[in-house]
């Protein structure tokens, strides 16, 4: 070894101590280092969820982990054991390095300290001279007056070279072990401190037994100079170095790549999502990828969202059946804007309830129904008279619920579905109409699934709350100030919960065996038109899941419902999730009142009551329509008047009676309606009693009506029907002033029109008789 004289020690001593003082005020480059960073996300632990390459194509982490003790202990020992005591500059090994180099007539050693290692790295590895060799001598000796060891080694370690397009500690932790820096064995630590001396080893089987000689070496030297005990050392030589480096885990690929567009000079995304819980859902959505995309069905995304933080726990932004580009499995389909189905109705629901408009128990109308040219229908193309609101969102009725938007007013719903924060409604209200209730409004599966968990959250808070977006790790507080308050009351919230609670859809009870468990679940269903999207999302007091399943380019396929194809994901997905509460009935948000029992109005006559609960705040003011109290003769049960039997035996009895139309399909689920009955025909009925008899179900008053032309260029005809309380009962009809004919039994008459407004009359035997105008257009 070269032995230096003591003048000659204190002459290079002095020299570095002059370049020391010059270097204090010559800045360090700004950022120290330009290369761009690969993107990473990671899970509520701080694992890796996925990755995506650098734009210069090398895997390069930010380093986000402290250094293990492991590691800084492993890399000094390895690379440079006087580190905590030089300046920069180790004479020692400078002046060794020199002697060695002068004798071989080459470099064959470099004397490096790790902070000269650093400063070669900044410089961007140029080609070893002796000029060279100078420059990073200097920045080295500034990087040592400018930063502190521990920033040093943070530097280097995320900077070294660790095996093909592996850059950095963090980087390679992940690459070869599948786990964090502090998670690494002594092992493992110490086969990254001996890498970047020759990072080529790690692919190059004819060099990995050498790699493993200097992993062993040094783990040799940590036992040697006691930081090893015998038996740590013994066990981590026996440890086998990777084979290969591992494949980067892809879980929320989509939602990476989301984030780095809305973040694009952010490297590192930290959320909430639930590494365990995701790794159990991958296993349902391959299942379920397998059994859908037989039958055409290529792509479906998952979200769940814990209800108290909003904080997405598991992100599935497109399963895709098959790699395909026409499959757009690249495509985050969970934030993009799709056809809503029936989804919205809940929402509807709440706001009514609040609105004071109706009581869950309140009679619909669910009969042919037309507003102008826009004809609802229900899933099962059937009509039930009349229906509960309750019953109507359970079986997800489409008639009842475009009654109630009508009522409501499509203008205040979409305002609503605003503050809810649906942000995908690109057209004005008027351009959706009533649709809007039916498929007609855009929204994602973020959107959706966040409107669901806030309506959970709603149902569980008393004080005043604002509308959470969906998060996917650290919100600012201003993020959460600036979104509006919620719009729905607690008691309106909770009862609506209550409602999607007892779903029982035809057709679903086979999802509920499905569901294990025995906690109670909100759910909806919805399906798009020409079954383009299904739709499930399901919520409890802590969880919200929502489903989507469809096609990228959208295309409806006969089973494409979110009955069949939504449905069972929720329920699998529900069965994996560990507690699943319910929330407690808000008592102080609700109050009780006595409605008819019939209907859910508010008590007329003598009606037998029932009690039903409704927001506190709500002013419920609607009396009942449908009971009539009138004169019954006791003997024949007809009705009657004193005037008409002075000595019979009268008596006055309540009756619950629906409008004609209502009642024709009203009766035909319920065996014991028993309307009004008929009048003693011995007796002179008033003809204002007799108004109900009978009622035009269509056309509409206001209806435009579009009638299409044959083949052989005729115009279609327009088909009147009405719906009389006696089926047998005659009525006469008559269109502008002309008389067109009579019907019995079944109550439908055909007709030719011309394009234009018209009058349609229809008159029944007492003389009581029924009016509407109409247009056609061709």
């Amino acid at each position: 070894m070269l032995r230096l004289c003591s003048k000659t020690r204190l002459a290079l001593a002095g020299l570095l101590l002059l370049l020391m003082a010059a270097s204090l005020g010559w800045p360090l480059p700004q950022p120290l280092f330009q290369q761009p960073l690969s993107r990473q996300l990671l899970d509520e632990n701080q694992q890796l969820l996925s990755a995506r390459i650098a734009a210069d194509q090398q895997w390069r982490f930010a380093l986000i982990s402290p250094l293990s003790d492991a590691y800084k202990t492993a890399l000094i020992t390895y690379e440079d054991k006087r580190f905590r005591q030089h300046l920069g500059v180790d004479p020692l090994a400078i002046m060794r390095a020199l002697y060695l180099n002068l004798k071989w007539g080459r470099v064959v050693s470099g004397g490096s300290t790790l902070t000269m290692q650093l400063a070669r790295m900044i410089d961007g590895n140029q080609p070893r001279t002796w000029w060279q060799k100078l420059q990073e001598l200097h920045l080295a000796l500034r990087l040592e007056a400018q930063l502190s060891k521990a920033e040093i080694l943070k530097y280097y370690a995320a900077n070294a070279p660790m095996g093909g397009n592996t850059v950095g500690i963090e980087a390679a932790a992940w690459r070869y072990f599948g786990r964090r820096l502090a998670e690494l064995s002594w092992a493992e630590s110490a086969l990254l401190a001996v890498l970047p001396n020759n990072p080529a080893a790690m692919h190059l089987s004819r060099g990995r037994d050498k790699l493993q000689a200097k992993r062993d070496f040094l783990l040799q030297k940590l036992w040697h100079n006691g930081v090893l005990t015998e038996q740590d050392y013994r066990l981590s030589v026996l440890e086998k170095i990777p084979q290969k480096p591992r494949a980067w885990p892809t879980y929320g690929q989509h939602l990476l790549d989301r984030l780095t567009q809305q973040s694009p000079n952010q490297a590192v995304f930290h959320t909430q999502i639930d590494r365990r819980l995701t790794q159990k859902i991958e296993f349902i959505t391959r299942q379920h990828s397998q059994r859908l995309g037989a039958i055409g069905i290529h792509n479906l995304a998952l979200l769940v969202v814990d209800n108290e933080t909003l904080q997405t726990k598991a992100y599935f932004g497109n399963v895709a059946y098959r790699q395909r580009a026409e499959d757009a499995f690249h495509v985050d389909i969970a934030s993009r804007p799709r056809s809503s189905g029936s989804t919205l109705k809940p929402f509807l629901y709440a706001a009514m309830l609040d609105n004071g408009d109706m009581t869950p128990k309140t009679l619909i109308a669910d009969v042919p129904t037309a507003y102008g040219s826009y004809q609802p229908s229900n899933y099962d193309q059937r009509f039930r008279g009349a229906v509960s609101a309750r019953s109507a969102l359970i079986a997800s009725l489409n008639i009842p619920a475009v009654r109630m938007l009508h009522s409501y007013s499509y203008q205040a719903f979409y305002r609503r579905l605003q503050t809810l924060g649906f942000n995908h409604l690109f057209r004005q209200a008027d351009g959706y109409g009533l649709s809007l209730i039916l498929g007609g409004a855009e929204v994602s599966l973020t959107d959706l699934t966040a409107a669901y968990a806030n309506l959970s959250r709603r149902a569980q808070t008393a004080a005043a709350l604002r509308v959470t977006p969906l998060r996917y790790g650290m919100a600012s507080p201003e993020q959460v100030t600036s979104t509006p308050p919620y719009p729905f009351s607690q008691g309106a919230a909770w009862l609506t919960l209550n409602t999607l609670s007892d779903v029982t859809r035809p057709g679903l009870h086979k999802m509920h065996r499905l569901f294990s468990g025995s906690a109670r679940v909100a759910w909806k269903t919805g399906t798009s038109y020409g079954l383009r999207d299904g739709w499930a999302v399901g919520t409890t007091a802590n969880v919200t899941v929502g489903v989507w399943v469809g096609n990228a380019n959208g295309e409806g396929r006969q089973l494409l419902t979110g009955t069949h194809a939504a449905a069972p994901i929720l329920f699998d997905t529900l069965n994996i999730i560990d507690k699943l509460d319910w929330p407690e009935p808000p008592s102080g948000a609700l109050k009780s009142i006595q409605v008819c029992r019939e209907n859910g109005f508010l008590p007329k006559y003598g009606c037998p009551r029932t009690s039903v609960l409704i927001p506190q705040g709500a002013q419920f003011e609607k009396v009942s329509p449908h009971h009539f109290q009138v004169a019954v003769d006791q003997d024949s049960g007809l009705r009657s008047s004193i005037g008409c039997h002075p000595h019979g035996r009268i008596i006055s009895q309540t009756f619950f009676q629906l409008p004609p139309s209502q009642a024709a399909y009203y009766r035909l689920a319920h065996a014991d309606y028993r309307p009004v009955p008929d009048f003693d025909p011995r007796c002179t009925p008033d003809r204002r009693a007799l108004r109900g008899n009978f009622e035009i179900t269509y056309p509409r008053s206001g209806q435009v009506i579009s009638v299409p032309r044959y083949l052989s260029g005729e115009r279609g005809e327009v088909i009147f029907r009405a719906t009389a309380k006696q089926a047998s009962a005659p009525l006469f009809w008559h269109l502008d002033k002309r008389y067109l004919g009579t019907t019995r039994t079944f109550h439908e008459w055909s007709e030719v029109l011309a394009p234009g407004e018209h009058w349609l009359r229809v008159v029944d035997q007492q003389g009581v008789w029924q009016q509407i105008r109409f247009t056609v257009v061709p």
